[in-house]
């Protein structure tokens, strides 16, 4: 009597080896290929939904906002006080307000960062970068903190530097040695590509008297096509939004390049 075989995957049995083939053929090569369709189909839904949560991270932070008549009656006030004193807080005041009476809003780059913190690499899921730069670099510090910057540096003097404040990210920063030291920390510094900015959001003059803020999950890659936003600094931390836009394939190419 001929010894039966099995199907190893549904356990069916067959007098034949050839009729065992026959069967793993017709009906499991269906079975299989309909479950690699749904495995790559699930991939797909939760590549695109991971996209679209990340996408409404810029869209989530926290703005400050005023209606525009409002803003215009403190934006005079402040213009006359300006007229007897000269403190640099009643300036920052007139110029927000200003802003805002222009019907912009005005985001604390110190509460956006910590708002949004750090992706699953423990890097900051933002930067932030004078517009006019080619690639900005985070510089790791002391206990959750770091600055933003045009060069490769550890010391932190440079005016357009946007440096953040002390426990910004709740994480202290794993070092090389084990010590304590802000000079071994792991990785201490990051460097993204910054987007460019479109013809029509361009602004007035040089692009070094603004900045972009944007998501960038990768470091040391191409920044995300997730709404970039133009802003003009007004303090060490107090920005005003100008625009946003999505980077198209022909930016990213660019981009990828270099700005000229």
């Amino acid at each position: 009597m001929a010894k039966k075989c099995k199907c190893g995957i549904c356990g069916k049995e067959f007098k034949s080896l050839s009729a065992r083939r026959r069967h793993k053929a017709k009906g499991h090569s269906k079975k299989i290929k309909s479950e690699e369709v749904k495995q790559v189909e699930n991939k797909e839904e939760i590549v695109q939904e991971e996209a679209e949560e990340q996408k409404e991270t810029l869209k989530e932070i926290h703005k400050i906002k005023m209606p525009k008549e409002q803003a215009k009656e403190e934006w005079k006030k402040y213009c006359e006080v300006l007229k007897k004193r000269k403190e640099k807080f009643l300036k920052i005041m007139k110029d927000a307000h200003f802003q805002m009476k222009e019907g912009r809003e005005l985001i604390d780059v110190y509460k956006v960062m910590k708002q949004t913190g750090l992706n699953e690499n423990n890097q900051p899921r933002l930067a932030i970068a004078r517009a006019d730069l080619k690639q900005v670099y985070f510089i790791k510090q002391d206990e959750g903190t770091g600055f933003f910057s045009a060069e490769r540096s550890s010391w932190n003097g440079q005016k357009d530097n946007v440096a953040l404040p002390q426990n910004t990210f709740k994480i202290h920063w794993e070092r090389t040695d084990g010590s304590t030291s802000s000079w071994n920390i792991k990785n201490k510094e990051l460097r993204t590509k910054v987007p460019i900015i479109p013809i029509e959001l361009l602004p007035d003059g040089s692009l070094s008297n603004y900045y972009v803020l944007w998501e960038t999950n990768e470091w040391e890659e191409l920044p995300e096509t997730k709404d970039p936003l133009l802003l003009k600094r007004i303090s060490e931390n107090l920005f005003a939004i100008l625009g946003s836009w999505d980077l198209t394939e022909l930016e990213q190419s660019i981009i990828a390049g270099g700005k000229i």
